[in-house]
């Protein structure tokens, strides 16, 4: 099978390996199409490594083979003997981790805070392994299109429950930005995007949010009195200092840290100000079973337009283009055919 490897920083190279051989508690996966996530490019511009259930140590090299894919979506090739729960043919798309079930974390529902979690990575590749018991199957009528999204839909979800206020504020008009805000008015909240770049702001727009407000032109005092009349719970999308001191510097209301920062950052608080005004400060990663499955079912049922995300579709052959598209801006969300 062809499957991308890992030599180093922007170094990738699509060669013939062969199919990896299932247990008989997993499945193997025909990949048909799999969404270019963040991770992905900090991964390929080495700014973090990778770890995966069937090998936690790698870092370059053939042992690297399907890097950090793993929005993907594809059909059973070949099942293990124990399977019982799926049959060769059935679209399927899978969870990006493992959880032992038994730890605090689990026992609580918190899986994606598993203390022995391990990566379900390597879908840049043409077959894909996984425990059975990590695969969702998926309604043969769904939009293929869509389908990819369900991973990235289902941490969205998670971070948007973390804001019980009608009043949704998010920083970073990206393609997790914008997926925040689809499902933020999907569920009944009012929706504000900031974002620094001009292209970002109108691309949101055309997809119809009426507020997206240009964070390099909102000075704090003027966006304090955009959002004076009520409380706004603030998400941030993106990484990095600036913009979560931002998000903290705007509202009162709770303020989630959803997108990772590398390298990593500190910035300063002041903590009377959290105290003094009862300011809730978290993050949010992955997602637990609920938000998967909520975000497999919106998009079974067509509910959000994901397929107006998509601003680029590139055969598996391309892959270094279209990583290298991303990073120059000239993308918004990228998807990957085989």
């Amino acid at each position: 099978m062809r499957a991308a490897i890992y030599y180093g920083p922007k170094d990738i190279k699509i060669e013939e390996i062969p199919v990896p051989e299932i247990k008989k508690d997993e499945i193997l996966i025909k990949t048909l199409r799999i969404g270019v996530c963040p991770t992905d490019i900090r991964y390929y511009s080495g700014l973090r490594g990778e770890s995966t259930f069937d090998n936690p140590k790698f870092t370059r090299g053939p042992d690297t083979f399907g890097l950090s894919g793993h929005e993907v979506v594809g059909k059973v090739y070949e099942v293990g003997t124990d399977v019982r729960d799926f049959s060769v043919g059935d679209l399927v798309t899978h969870e990006t981790f493992t959880y032992c079930g038994v730890c605090k974390y689990c026992r609580a529902g918190l899986i994606n805070l598993c203390e022995r979690k391990l990566d379900i990575a390597r879908g840049y590749a043409e077959f894909i392994r996984i425990p059975a018991r990590y695969a969702y199957k998926l309604n043969e009528k769904v939009k293929i299109k869509n389908a990819p999204f369900a991973e990235p839909l289902a941490v969205v979800i998670h971070a948007v429950k973390k804001v019980p206020q009608k009043n949704l504020a998010i920083i970073g008009a990206g393609p997790m930005g914008l997926l925040m805000a689809l499902y933020g008015i999907h569920i009944g909240k009012k929706v504000v995007l900031l974002e620094q770049k001009q292209e970002r702001i109108e691309f949101a727009k055309k997809m119809g949010f009426e507020q997206v407000l240009s964070s390099q032109e909102v000075d704090i005092i003027e966006a304090k009195s955009i959002f004076k009349n009520d409380i706004f719970g603030i998400i941030s999308s993106v990484g990095g200092g600036k913009a979560i001191q931002l998000a903290i510097e705007l509202t009162s209301g709770p303020v989630v840290i959803f997108g990772g920062t590398y390298p990593p950052e500190s910035i300063n608080v002041d903590l009377n100000a959290i105290h003094y005004s009862e300011k809730i400060l978290t993050g949010s990663t992955d997602h637990v079973i609920s938000d998967m499955l909520e975000s497999i079912k919106l998009i079974e049922e067509g509910d959000l337009p994901l397929e107006k995300l998509i601003t680029g579709e590139y055969a598996f052959a391309e892959l270094n283009n279209a990583f290298n598209s991303i990073i120059s801006g000239n993308e918004m969300k990228v998807q990957i055919l085989f």
